[in-house]
């Protein structure tokens, strides 16, 4: 998973992808879904990105799926409204994982307003 993640943060999306299916053909945590996912909308891959969406939703029927999850891949989508909603989730919940907004996953919101007011919550800094 860090792996994909490092290649993903350079910007050799095949090699991320390839590393995160091989996570989640090792152990299939929501979380590994969510980065394919995010990574997915990044490249275009809407569809993809949609289904991993809705594989998730089945998930949280079952069990718990953190609210980031689904705010990672709305980001890697660039859909802002819907990242922020759950975002917001996550912050209501108190999930570990709200601090995560300051990674680069969600570097195109930075100029949203909402994006520094969350931040301030969170108790984050700029």
């Amino acid at each position: 998973m860090w792996l994909g993640v490092a290649w993903a943060g350079e910007g050799d999306y095949s090699r991320a992808i390839a590393c995160l299916m091989k996570a989640i053909d090792l152990n299939d945590r929501p979380l590994f879904r969510a980065l394919l996912g995010h990574i997915y909308g990044r490249t275009g891959r809407k569809d993809k990105a949609l289904r991993i969406l809705q594989d998730l939703s089945g998930i949280s029927k079952q069990q718990f799926v953190s609210p980031v999850n689904f705010a990672l891949i709305h980001a890697g989508l660039g859909d802002a409204d819907k990242t922020f909603q759950w975002l917001e989730k996550a912050y209501d919940a108190r999930t570990t994982r709200v601090h995560e907004l300051s990674s680069p996953y969600y570097d195109n919101l930075r100029a949203d307003p909402r994006y520094a007011e969350l931040m301030k919550r969170i108790g984050l800094p700029l």
